[in-house]
């Protein structure tokens, strides 16, 4: 039985006057007759204001793709997406020097390679990929947040004190076009299995718990319903200062013998 992929997206602006998320999905397997067995999901969340955010998710994202469907096929997946993030992040360094009134722009990224009926991953920052398997949601990548490095060092046995003055969704490490300080890319992929369910998600969605998620998912029977109800369900909360908001579901299916 073959794996393949149904995946849906959409986006918000919350309370934002602009969008400085961008997102896009990929079939890398149309030459194959459209088989949706291996796709690319990439998604940058902006920074530093309406149009610097807005052209540095861009940017990255169209970068990014470009790069990594140019190689497919040609290299193991986990050093294409480091390859992919390097151009990418090559692409803002380069921008910002033509154009220097856009320093201080950058994004955070997750990005997803789906082929073979496993997912890899590369990931700056605090956006997220979730698994949603047996009914447990199941954050994949790492939080590159101050909130998250504590987190993390706590589960290693060390309880920081938190800085005063530090915020714990300060970013650890993000894209700007210098060095990139934390990326999250296993060597090893995740195993999919028909029935999975990942999403892929901007922190916007941090409006919702991990309960409100799962209950949302399950009550949606199409990965479009689930981006549809994730995103209301983030509108219907009416956070004061609602970041933007990207949402991206991939539904795991198995197709039967013909």
């Amino acid at each position: 039985m073959q794996l393949y992929f149904e995946i849906a997206g959409n986006q918000i602006d919350g309370a934002r006057d602009y969008q400085e998320d961008g997102f896009l999905t990929t079939y890398l397997d149309d030459v194959d007759g459209g088989s949706n067995s291996s796709a690319l999901v990439v998604m940058a969340d902006g920074m530093g204001g309406h149009a610097a955010g807005n052209i540095a998710s861009n940017l990255v994202v169209s970068t990014f793709n470009k790069m990594f469907t140019g190689e497919f096929g040609k290299q193991d997946v986990s050093s294409i997406l480091r390859a992919s993030l390097e151009k990418a992040n090559s692409a803002l360094r380069e921008s910002i020097k033509e154009t220097p009134a856009l320093d201080g722009m950058g994004c955070t990224m997750v990005t997803a390679a789906l082929t073979q009926g496993k997912v890899w991953w590369v990931s700056v920052g605090d956006s997220h990929l979730y698994l949603i398997r047996d009914r447990e949601l199941i954050k994949k990548n790492e939080d590159h947040s101050y909130g998250g490095y504590l987190d993390r060092m706590k589960a290693q046995g060390m309880d920081i004190e938190p800085e005063p003055g530090l915020s714990r969704n300060m970013l650890m490490s993000a894209m700007t076009g210098d060095d990139v300080a934390e990326i999250d890319c296993p060597d090893q992929p995740l195993v999919l299995r028909a029935g999975d369910r990942l999403i892929i998600a901007s922190d916007g969605l941090d409006t919702l718990t991990e309960g409100d998620i799962l209950q949302f998912s399950a009550w949606a029977s199409s990965a479009k319903e689930c981006v549809d109800a994730l995103l209301k369900a983030v509108e219907d909360v009416a956070k004061p200062r609602q970041d933007n908001t990207t949402v991206i579901v991939v539904d795991v299916l198995e197709r039967g013998e013909p």
